[in-house]
């Protein structure tokens, strides 16, 4: 699924043949890869498994957002990132209300976990301690991928000023290969792109930041 589709941008643009249908496609493709790098997450709904390493304490802070729905979560010492011998068995499984918790900060139909904490519940996520020859104490180690999450995140449905966004940028594209020229390179502020002889390419990346602020996700 892309964050917008050609029927759309044709509809916005008063297009009825499919002169341009070749070079509208290409462009959503474009604008898709543009605005995620931007906001550093994917935005479509999908199924997610993926491996962590034990904090030592009780958050662990999922990769995406927002979180719709925890399927399994594992916490095995020897996982190994799945490459472990029987990496995450069964009896390595945790239970929900139980051993974990979705920190349900929106807790709707359509989002339920915004922040993408998990919580321990009674302990903490596993962190490994070792004593290496000549330590008189044991110090924090590696979890090298001893805990699995399986989760289902992003929106089932684009958000609308996501979709204004790929529509905006994807309608500008179009306009000012057919004005300027070529698309020569991209980004949005780290992510940037240029185009021939387009005077009000910053004045339209602006306007497009402004639409996707609130969905970047910060990256330390």
């Amino acid at each position: 699924m892309s964050l917008t589709t050609k029927v759309i941008l044709k509809t916005l643009l008063g297009i009825s043949d499919s002169s341009l249908d070749d070079v509208i496609d290409l462009l959503i493709l474009q604008a898709d890869s543009m605005i995620k790098g931007y906001l550093h997450r994917e935005i479509e709904e999908k199924v997610y498994t993926e491996y962590y390493s034990g904090t030592g304490d009780h958050v662990l802070q999922l990769n995406q957002t927002p979180v719709q729905s925890i399927t399994s979560v594992h916490e095995d010492r020897n996982g190994y990132y799945g490459e472990g011998e029987d990496a995450f068995p069964t009896s390595s499984a945790l239970v929900a209300g139980t051993d974990f918790v979705l920190r349900k900060d929106d807790a709707t139909n359509t989002e339920v976990c915004k922040s993408g904490i998990l919580y321990r519940i009674g302990k903490v996520w596993h962190r490994p301690y070792s004593r290496l020859s000549g330590q008189l104490a044991s110090s924090p180690g590696l979890g090298m991928g001893n805990i699995k999450v399986v989760y289902t995140a992003g929106w089932a449905t684009v958000p609308t000023d996501i979709q204004f966004a790929a529509n905006k940028l994807v309608t500008s594209m179009l306009q000012s290969r057919e004005m300027a020229g070529c698309l020569t390179s991209e980004s949005i502020e780290d992510y940037s792109y240029t185009l021939s002889g387009a005077e009000d390419e910053s004045r339209m990346l602006d306007s497009i930041k402004g639409s996707l602020a609130r969905y970047k996700k910060v990256v330390i």
